[in-house]
């Protein structure tokens, strides 16, 4: 699983500003995330903060659907601790399970501590062989000779601020330095977002025991040139998936 960086990340243990953030998330009804390694896997269920009561440093969470009712339960089940991720606010936090309810809801601690992501740094998910995280676009060559190829691409990583691939040394002639990229296409899981982004580099890899590469390439990095507010949620909440912040609270 990859590894989140602690420089990405400031703590904040002032309470006035924790018991903010909270109230925020639940007057206005914003997403968060419950989250637990189970067996070695990060499980993660969708939320609500239903009931904050401040007098007795608690709140109440309860699962969005009814099969995450269950997931949350599992996850709370014999449980002393449970995490918390908060997409909007890229804050993580963890806190202690005070009760379990038959109907659902989990009470639990209005938590010490937040970490919360630098908006500057984004998490970055380097790409694994079973993650489907896909680009597909249109490129014109630089040449005197010009012509427009497909590309469809897997990510080598990716984060709400951009993301890279592999190219090899005959399609090089296509990318260059502050290249503009139209119509992309980025598959993230089962969602698909439409964007536009901007070459920022492109760095020549040789084969190592971390990027696992059989013969040298050259990586192509990307920032996306305008992302709407709900497809960098998106991909937030796809790379909070799988990268490793557990360590990290």
């Amino acid at each position: 699983m990859n590894k989140i960086e602690n420089n990405n990340l400031k703590k904040n243990f002032n309470d006035w500003a924790i018991l903010s953030i909270i109230n925020n998330v639940k007057n206005n009804n914003r997403p968060a995330m419950g989250w637990k390694i189970l067996a070695g896997k990060k499980v993660t269920v969708e939320v609500v903060f239903r009931v904050i009561r401040k007098f007795k440093n608690e709140m109440v969470v309860k699962a969005v659907s009814s099969h995450g009712k269950k997931t949350l339960m599992d996850m709370a089940a014999g449980a002393q601790k449970l995490n918390f991720y908060l997409p909007d606010d890229l804050v993580l936090f963890q806190t202690e399970v005070k009760h379990i309810d038959v109907n659902g809801d989990i009470t639990v601690g209005i938590p010490e501590m937040m970490a919360q992501v630098d908006r500057r740094k984004n998490l970055r998910l380097f790409v694994e062989n079973s993650m489907n995280v896909n680009v597909e676009f249109m490129k014109q060559n630089h040449g005197h000779k010009v012509f427009t190829q497909k590309f469809e691409k897997k990510c080598f990583d990716v984060s709400s601020g951009g993301f890279s691939f592999l190219i090899s040394k005959a399609e090089s002639r296509f990318f260059m330095s502050n290249d503009s990229i139209f119509a992309i296409e980025l598959t993230i899981g089962d969602q698909k977002i439409e964007l536009n982004g901007t070459v920022t580099s492109i760095l020549e890899l040789e084969p190592n025991e971390y990027n696992k590469l059989n013969y040298k390439a050259w990586k192509v990095c990307v920032k996306y040139s305008d992302i709407e507010i709900d497809s960098k949620k998106k991909i937030d909440e796809f790379v909070f998936r799988y990268v490793d912040v557990n360590e990290a609270i």
